[in-house]
């Protein structure tokens, strides 16, 4: 995929550093770039002075040290997130030499991610791993007699990556919901905690909201979040600040189901929640002037590694601003509409779902076929990208043109699994979500057969609210004796007399190599469960 390589580009060109060079650093002035000089000598946070109980010895089996080398060179900086490309490649390698639980866990991850990348079957499964088994349960062992909270903390990361890559909702949750436990009932040890850790504890927080998980109830980090910054100095600083905002409105449109799609349709909103959405406009505003000032004054710039891919620093940098921008866009449209019971409300929004279509569409041929390849473009990141952006467009924007082509880049921008965000089950209920509203079937490619029954702006009765999907796949057998593998969804939708009901459906996503197009089932539909 496209997106693959793109992530991959970025990661790298953010880890350019100046070298180190008097008066001026070589590596910048030889590629064009202005050198804003050495920053003071600080700290490392805490990790020189943490003193491990021993250095490991090297690895005593051949497997293990081929995975060590595999996460070293290759799943190690595919996982690694924009705003900290050295947690994996640096922090995670670091500890693995002298705590064995880290060790154990990375040997796992290593290998099920080389198995995600050349898997044949559906799923990764780590009973089927025997080395990923081992390590796994070693960990586990080692754990158990751990009373470091930093270490627990980390491992805790390590093993909800271990879940995500075998699309294991509940249980990812499950170590997601630990780690943010104990990031709440003590104060870390080590300040590399408070600047590694909890940034992708804030962000993996999201994800039960996200999928509707019967373990979403734990705490927010609202406690935790930045102070808004009065200056905005890179992307990094717009990315965290923006973090932040991300998190609170996905936990404040969970928080507003009930208003939405629940009992407490048109009832007063309680003032907490009105407070919490006034404050998320508030931070939107004020993050939107902080980065116009700073991408005022960005300037282009060629580095080394971005002339290596045949693409050049303004490039990155105009990824990484839309980016950004399309997930402000999504922040405002969803706060402002978090508590709202008609769909309809979504369509003062239809010029914003243009533009931000219109804008990804141009780095649709971004990266070079030879970057291209699956030799360099993972199937798998443990951050979120642009999946979740994707699906909320093609959900909300009414607009067929528009939300067809969205559909289009959920496969060239999305990696084949972010996540939990696996593309092929969210291409497939998107798809249905637009088969439904708009009366038409969609072949693979999410172009319709025939035309739209309902080709403008659908009814608010005919409007999916919300979306369930059963965690695990299962096998069904179709009308003409196929094993259809897929997952029951089922869509929130309101009847005429305005009564919510869920409508339920199993959404095949293979049959024997048969395309399911023609076998999916047809609308219009029929009211399956009343709410």
């Amino acid at each position: 995929m496209r997106a693959a390589a793109l992530v991959l580009t970025i990661n790298r060109a953010r880890r350019i550093k100046c070298d180190e060079c008097k008066p001026h650093c070589d590596r910048c002035t030889t590629t064009g770039r202005k050198c804003d000089g050495y920053a003071p000598p600080k700290t490392d946070h805490g990790l020189a002075t943490y003193r491990p109980r021993q250095a490991l010895s090297g690895s005593r089996a051949r497997g293990e040290g081929r995975a060590l080398q595999f996460f070293r060179e290759k799943a190690g900086p595919s996982l690694s997130a924009e705003t900290d490309p050295q947690f994996w490649t640096q922090l995670v390698m670091q500890f693995s030499s002298f705590e064995p639980s880290v060790r154990h866990a990375v040997v796992a991850i290593s290998a099920l991610y080389e198995e995600f990348n050349h898997k044949t079957q559906p799923e990764v499964r780590l009973g089927d791993n025997r080395l990923a088994l081992r390590h796994y349960n070693a960990a586990i062992r080692e754990l158990k007699s751990m009373e470091n909270p930093s270490i627990v903390l980390l491992v805790c990361i390590l093993f909800t990556c271990i879940e995500c890559l075998q699309s294991n909702k509940e249980a990812a949750i499950r170590h997601c919901k630990a780690g943010i436990a104990i990031m709440e009932s003590a104060t870390p040890a080590h300040p590399w905690t408070k600047e590694h850790l909890l940034p992708i504890f804030r962000r993996l927080s999201i994800v039960p909201f996200f999928f509707r998980s019967a373990s979403a109830d734990f705490a927010n980090l609202i406690a935790w979040y930045d102070p808004v910054p009065t200056t905005c100095c890179s992307f990094s600083d717009a990315q965290t600040m923006m973090d932040d905002i991300f998190c609170r409105t996905v936990q404040l449109v969970r928080l507003g189901d009930a208003h939405r799609i629940g009992s407490s349709r048109y009832q007063p909103v309680p003032p907490e929640l009105l407070a919490e959405q006034e404050k998320i406009v508030s931070l939107l505003d004020q993050w939107q002037v902080l980065f116009a000032d700073f991408d005022t004054g960005l300037t282009s710039q060629t580095t080394t590694v971005t002339k290596n891919l045949d693409t050049g620093q303004d490039i990155i940098n105009d990824m990484l601003r839309w980016f950004l921008v399309m997930r402000h866009q999504i922040c405002r449209i969803w706060s402002e509409t978090a508590f709202s019971a008609h769909e309809t409300r979504y369509d003062a929004y239809l010029d914003s779902f243009r533009r931000l279509i219109a804008r990804a569409k141009t780095f649709d041929t971004l990266v070079t076929d030879e970057y291209n390849t699956t030799a360099c473009s993972p199937k798998f990141i443990f951050e979120t990208g642009f999946m979740a952006m994707l699906f909320f467009v093609v959900t909300k924007c009414r607009c067929l043109d528009t939300r067809l082509e969205a559909l289009r880049l959920m496969r060239i921008l999305g990696i084949d699994q972010e996540n939990l965000w696996g593309v092929s089950a969210i291409y497939g209920v998107v798809r249905r979500v637009i088969e439904i509203e708009h009366e038409v079937l969609l072949d693979e490619s999410g172009q319709p057969w025939a035309p739209a029954s309902c080709p403008g702006l659908p009814p608010d009765e005919m409007r999916v609210r919300d979306t369930l999907t059963e965690p695990n796949a299962s096998v069904n057998t179709s009308m003409h004796g196929f094993e259809v593998r897929g997952r029951i969804v089922g869509f929130f939708m309101r009847t005429l007399d305005d009564s919510i009901y869920l409508h339920i459906e199993f959404l095949a996503s293979k049959m024997n190599g048969v395309s399911p197009g023609m076998n999916r089932p047809r609308v219009p539909i029929r009211p399956t469960i009343t709410i």
